[in-house]
């Protein structure tokens, strides 16, 4: 009797820490929605870049999907770069949201860099909305 408590007891601490494992492995950036502020929205666009940069690693080199997330990120940092000065260009941010969505529509990314990005853009578009009116 004791033998198989303790393999339940073995195998349910097993199964638990395999659970809180994987809960720890991808947490969920609800910080991304503190961007009112230039430094918080600065923070975003960073970390837009950041995605887009670990996405390509995730690509073959010299491949059009690889092309596609350097001229997103290239679109993103021209839009920061405005930013950073005071102005916003709505055409460069429109850009920046147009390119990441030719990344996400045309990719062959892994499930989870397809989510991510599509967060990224959603959040573009959300910055756009509170942009426009401000």
């Amino acid at each position: 009797m004791s033998r198989h408590l303790m393999k339940a007891l073995v195998g349910s601490s097993l199964m638990f820490g395999a659970l809180t494992l994987g809960a720890q492995q991808y947490q969920p950036r609800s910080d991304y929605y503190r961007y009112d502020r230039g430094e918080d929205r600065n923070w975003m666009l960073n970390r837009v870049r950041t995605d887009l940069d670990s996405a390509a690693d995730h690509t073959i080199p010299f491949t059009r999907d690889r092309w596609q997330i350097n001229r997103a990120r290239d679109s993103v940092s021209e839009f920061q770069r405005d930013m950073s000065y005071g102005h916003y260009d709505r055409a460069a941010l429109d850009r920046a949201i147009e390119s990441m969505q030719r990344v996400v529509d045309g990719n062959r990314l892994p499930y989870r860099w397809q989510q991510t990005l599509t967060d990224d853009t959603n959040r573009l578009k959300e910055l756009q909305i509170r942009l426009e009116g401000s």
